[in-house]
């Protein structure tokens, strides 16, 4: 696991995300983006390291559910995931990862749900900047975020 993955990561948002980026080069946001896409995937990688959660498609499933159910986002942040960039990034994906992904979703979907039901606020979807130097540790508490792998309930 990466050090933004552990709930109790000392790492301010901004070192999450340059590790999230470190770590992924294949991101879209190595790419030629429009600036609807450039601002979704922005948003979307915080609430990667945020939530804890690394590129798997399980993983993807969190980030999905927890930006429409954990951020302030809400519903709208489903229009980022209807962008050519986001479908070029589906096109790509195997079926047998898709297959088991929807398998693992029985258990994920549900508990992401409950995690983000209990959470005390939602996370600023598009207005994060002033957490930027904050660690995530200090955000999760505030948030009552639980990140993806977080194995106490």
């Amino acid at each position: 696991m990466h050090a933004f993955e552990h709930y109790d990561s000392v790492q301010t948002l901004e070192e999450g995300i340059a590790e999230y980026h470190r770590t992924n080069p294949g991101l879209a946001k190595g790419r030629a983006l429009s600036p609807q896409a450039r601002e979704f995937f922005r948003c979307h990688d915080a609430v990667h390291v945020v939530f804890g959660c690394g590129n798997t498609l399980d993983d993807e499933a969190v980030v999905k559910i927890s930006s429409i159910l954990g951020t302030s986002g809400g519903f709208g942040v489903l229009r980022g995931y209807r962008l050519h960039e986001s479908l070029d990034i589906y096109r790509k994906l195997r079926v047998s990862d898709v297959f088991r992904s929807i398998v693992h979703s029985v258990v994920l979907v549900p508990r992401t749900v409950i995690r983000c039901l209990r959470q005390t606020r939602r996370w600023p979807w598009d207005d994060f900047e002033p957490y930027a130097r904050v660690p995530l540790k200090r955000i999760r508490e505030e948030f009552g975020i639980r990140v993806a792998h977080f194995s106490g309930e």
